[in-house]
């Protein structure tokens, strides 16, 4: 297809351009690896030596991929199958600039120049005239030698009039100067040589020249203070209310707020957290490493009161890794706020280390939680959990544009991805060596640059800001956003619908006669008392541990639930309120419930009533299972009324009152052929003689003792 063909083409030109730097920056020359591979000079070799050259000794020095060398065996091969390798050689060697026959746009004087400074714009200039006389005043005043201080540097380094941006900011620092990030950084931009060096003979020259400038006018006293009649007097470095033509239109880098490339000292300092978020930091930190805190504390408590002096409350923070040179990295006040918070009210230089204990142990579990049962613990607490690592940006509350951008570079990605089955998660373990989910900003772009895909600085800002955090990069957090696949609805929610509208509870509906008729429910619960052999009192003596003969009505709940009898909640509900204790209506009097359950084995006070003879409790074996309607108790398979019928009949028989599925074939057969005489040349079952021996095995199961 077109979309195809251009797509290609666009792969094979910019693997061209690849080879073409690469032969521009080392002088490499192709035709002299190929021409010997053609001693016929027809311009055409086999496609093996064309790889092998490129796959080979070039491999390298270009950097090809196999996908890349394959591409271009694809495009330059003929009909036959071979390559012409002429008109390759020709588009990447004569396509070379050769700056050679170029005029030079400058001489280079300019940076020969020792006094050569950089051009500002003039708001820029104007700020940054005001700093140097600064500067001015204060070294005039303190009677300080500048040129001193960098030459030492320049005998060692040899430089020709440069110093270091780490060594210019030293020296500054050493002579009591003190700048802010800014006004470092315009002097830099001033007098900066090349990328990491400034020509301080320049800067001195104009320290020189606001000296006698001053000198000259009379405006410097014998101070060295400039004078208070001066109308010009400078009172700060910052720049006066004039207008200002530039507010309003916002540049690019305003807007993605590149990074700047000066010396560290012009980054912002980072404010101090608040003291909440350092003890959930803390907490962190003692889940993630399983820490006990009393074991670091406990040796510098002497007097066992719970205290120590806020030097030892130090050394024990130095011992579990949480100060300003530990692996929790805190900054000075937010140590000395946390000691704040813990100090002892009666004596400020103590410091209560129990109570910090107990706080930080929270992420852990409560304390006096054998006191609170009900008590639901959550280990670690939900803020513990999604506690982000510091120097994570809230990235809700970046601006919209660089979200947005985030998001199309995301998408970008994702997609190029896909189309070249890349695995970028090796790419990013090749530079974590120790696995721990970050590499640096300077590894993040070797990273997209090895895996081709080309950002702009703005757009790879964007990620650093929603992945960056103290470690560096974030690539795991990337990577698990990146490969995220969309939530689809699933193909069975119907299906699944349905299930949850079956499995639901059915709303509580109104209590049947049966249910609220105490002589019935009784009757249940005497039949499976009978059954069974269970004796009630027993389950339910266990719950009255004081023998005050009644119990709560939860635990008597509990007792009917062990009978497994089937009661419903209204049944429950009615032998509740009538076994319900007179003088507490929370309890219930189990002794009373007993003693009319167990009257279906057991007759009580036969030793006063000794010619009383007790009736046995004979329960139904019927269940709403296994009831009969009229038209099947009516069903006469004997019509004959011959006390015999066929073994289909018995089937049937045994299938209307679902005895049958709890047989075998093999029980049926040896259960026909037990029953069964010989009539009218086959073999018949005696009913009678099967329903005589069922009365006499339920006859024997009521004779068994109880």
């Amino acid at each position: 297809m077109p979309e195809e063909k251009v797509l290609r083409l666009h792969d094979v030109w910019r693997t061209c351009n690849k080879i073409r730097a690469a032969v521009f920056r080392i002088g490499l020359d192709l035709w002299e690896y190929y021409k010997p591979l053609d001693p016929d000079n027809r311009c055409l070799i086999s496609e093996s030596k064309f790889i092998s050259v490129l796959a080979g000794p070039l491999k390298g020095v270009i950097g090809l991929s196999d996908k890349e060398i394959c591409d271009l065996t694809d495009y330059f091969r003929i009909q036959d199958g071979r390559i012409l390798y002429s008109q390759f050689c020709e588009i990447i060697h004569e396509n070379i600039p050769n700056f050679g026959k170029n005029k030079p746009l400058i001489t280079g004087l300019e940076w020969e120049d020792p006094l050569h400074v950089n051009v500002l714009s003039c708001t820029e200039t104007r700020k940054l005239n005001l700093i140097i006389t600064q500067i001015a005043v204060l070294v005039n005043k303190r009677k300080i030698a500048l040129r001193p201080y960098f030459q030492d540097y320049e005998l060692i380094a040899k430089n020709v009039g440069t110093i270091t941006l780490a060594h210019f900011g030293r020296v500054l620092k050493f002579l009591g100067i003190v700048l802010g990030a800014e006004e470092f950084r315009l002097l830099v931009k001033r007098f900066a040589k090349d990328a990491y060096t400034v020509n301080y003979v320049a800067f001195l020259k104009a320290i020189d020249e606001v000296q006698c400038y001053l000198d000259e006018h009379g405006m410097m006293s014998f101070s060295g203070d400039l004078l208070e009649q001066f109308p010009g007097r400078i009172i700060t470095v910052e720049l006066p209310k004039l207008p200002r033509p530039e507010i309003g239109k916002v540049m690019p880098s305003q807007v993605f707020g590149r990074q700047t490339v000066f010396h560290p000292v012009m980054e912002p300092t980072k404010e101090a957290m608040s003291t909440l978020e350092v003890i959930k930091r803390i907490q962190r930190h003692i889940l993630e490493h399983r820490i006990r805190i009393h074991d670091f504390f406990k040796d510098f408590e002497y007097l066992n009161d719970s205290k120590m002096t806020v030097s030892q409350f130090r050394r024990a923070l130095d011992a579990l890794q949480i100060s300003s040179l530990g692996r929790l990295w805190l900054v000075e006040p937010e140590v000395d706020a946390l000691i704040a918070l813990y100090k002892d009210p009666d004596d400020p230089n103590r410091v209560c280390w129990r109570t910090f204990e107990d706080d930080i142990n929270h992420v852990f579990t409560v304390k006096g939680l054998d006191k609170l049962p009900n008590l639901r613990v959550e280990s670690p607490p939900e803020e513990i959990a999604e506690l982000s690592r510091r120097g994570t940006s809230n990235w809700q509350c970046e601006p919209k544009s660089i979200r947005d951008l985030c998001e199309d570079v995301l998408q970008r990605i994702r997609q190029r991805v896909e189309e070249r089955r890349i695995l970028l998660k090796q790419f990013f373990k090749d530079y974590d060596r120790h696995n721990r989910g970050h590499v640096t900003r300077t590894q993040l772009r070797q990273v997209l640059i090895t895996a081709t895909i080309l950002l702009s600085p703005e757009e790879v800002f964007a990620l650093e800001r929603r992945y960056n955090n103290d470690l560096g990069f974030n690539y795991i957090q990337f990577l698990q956003e990146l490969e995220s696949q969309p939530i689809v609805e699933p193909l069975y929610l119907r299906m699944l619908e349905d299930k949850k509208r079956i499995n639901a509870e059915k709303p509580p509906s109104e209590p049947s006669e049966d249910e609220t008729n105490i002589v019935l429910i009784l009757a249940k619960i005497k039949a499976k008392i009978v059954r069974e052999r269970i004796k009630v009192l027993e389950f339910m003596r266990q719950f009255d541990t004081h023998n005050h003969l009644v119990i709560e009505r939860v635990d008597f709940i509990r007792g009917l639930d062990q009978f497994r009898c089937g009661l419903t909640p209204a049944e429950v509900d009615t032998i509740t309120k009538a076994f319900q204790a007179s003088t507490k209506p929370e309890f219930i009097e189990y002794v009373r419930f007993a003693k009319v359950v167990e009257e279906a084995v057991v007759t009580g006070g036969l030793e006063k009533v000794p010619l009383l003879v007790p009736l046995q409790h004979v329960p139904s074996e019927a269940s709403d299972k296994t009831f009969l309607n009229f038209d099947e108790r009516q069903t006469d398979y004997d019509k004959e009324n011959i006390g015999t019928v066929s073994k289909d009949r018995l089937i049937k028989a045994l299938s209307v009152r679902r005895m049958l599925e709890l047989i075998t074939n093999k029980e049926l057969d040896a259960l026909h052929k037990c029953f069964s005489i010989e009539r009218g040349g086959r073999l018949e079952i005696n009913y009678r003689a099967f329903l005589r021996a069922l009365h006499l095995l339920q006859e024997n199961k009521k004779a068994v003792p109880f």
